[in-house]
């Protein structure tokens, strides 16, 4: 996939506000889902400041996306992780309905890191419109 890295900080941040809201959404509806509703609300937090940053990269970043693309990168992985610990830990809790959203949200969330640090692999991600 060629996305120039100042559209995939954009990508990232309208990501990061997706995963952001449904963990809101989630969290309203525990007994669907499984996930308490605390967990929830600590995940939709995370996910905003990762939208926050990412979008103040888009805006702000006029030169050289190779530090905000290694940190947002690093950050993704590691909301990855730490979501897969919490699933792990509370996975008698959780419902058919809520390992298939945690599932999925891990797929698309290193799905979007590999796209990330395929990018940072290029040469020069210098300015680009």
């Amino acid at each position: 996939m060629n996305i120039s890295p100042r559209r995939l900080l954009l990508l990232d941040g309208i990501g990061a506000i997706v995963t952001a809201s449904m963990c809101l959404v989630l969290a309203r509806f525990e007994s669907c889902f499984g996930m308490p509703r605390e967990v929830m609300l600590v995940l939709s937090g995370i996910a905003f400041c990762f939208a926050l940053f990412s979008f103040s990269s888009f805006l702000y970043v006029k030169n050289d996306f190779k530090q905000p693309l290694r940190i947002i990168s690093t950050a993704n992985f590691t909301y990855c992780v730490a979501t897969f610990a919490l699933a792990i830990i509370h996975i008698e809790k959780l419902t058919t309905l809520g390992i298939t959203y945690f599932i999925g949200e891990i797929i698309i969330v290193l799905w979007l890191v590999k796209v990330e640090r395929n990018t940072l692999k290029k040469p020069s991600l210098k300015i680009d419109k």
